[in-house]
């Protein structure tokens, strides 16, 4: 029920971090010289931002939600299955149940918080040119503006249901569905 950092090359434990769920599925991310880690099953769903470089135990005392290790930190709005990315001056965590919430990477102060149309998201979100991408369990991939406010820039309906998390191949969207591989880009 911790996290913990270590080196790649040794295997020696750097630092620890609790609390933290029982069940951790999203990928730690980073950007601006810290690490993001969240995680979303219940009773506690944190977001902490672990400075790169840390060392030893880093769990901060009760009541404080930043220290010299941790810039800053929530103990509530952690997310369950899609990782969050960071993407410009933001965190974007998109829960299960489609709220989106943009955080200031840096101070972990909240820009926006919205619900995303759906029903259902396990996709983790993709980023290229200026646009958050959303793919839902409904069949839809919805590109959001990225940045300090929400914009709704589309919605693609795919026509089957998408688990897998988009990748990006040059100016190639590949959207995983239930039964087709999706290949998307611009007309020439």
């Amino acid at each position: 029920k911790a996290i913990r950092g270590y080196d790649a090359d040794t295997g020696k434990e750097l630092w620890t971090l609790s609390p933290n769920s029982e069940v951790v599925c999203t990928t730690p991310v980073t950007g601006h010289g810290l690490i993001f880690v969240t995680a979303g099953y219940p009773p506690i769903q944190p977001i902490y931002a672990i400075k790169i470089g840390s060392t030893g135990n880093l769990t901060l005392p009760d009541g404080k939600d930043s220290s010299d290790a941790i810039a800053w930190s929530k103990q509530r709005g952690g997310v369950y299955l899609p990782s969050p990315i960071v993407y410009g001056d933001q965190l974007y965590t998109l829960n299960n149940n489609g709220i989106l919430t943009a955080y200031d990477a840096k101070t972990g102060n909240r820009l926006y918080q919205q619900r995303i149309e759906g029903d259902s998201f396990v996709a983790s979100p993709v980023a290229a040119a200026g646009n958050l991408y959303l793919a839902s369990e409904d069949g839809d991939v919805f590109v959001v503006k990225a940045g300090a406010q929400f914009g709704l820039v589309a919605k693609n309906p795919i026509g089957e249901p998408i688990l897998a998390t988009p990748a990006w191949a040059d100016d190639l969207l590949i959207v995983r569905g239930a039964k087709h591989l999706f290949a998307i880009a611009e007309k020439p």
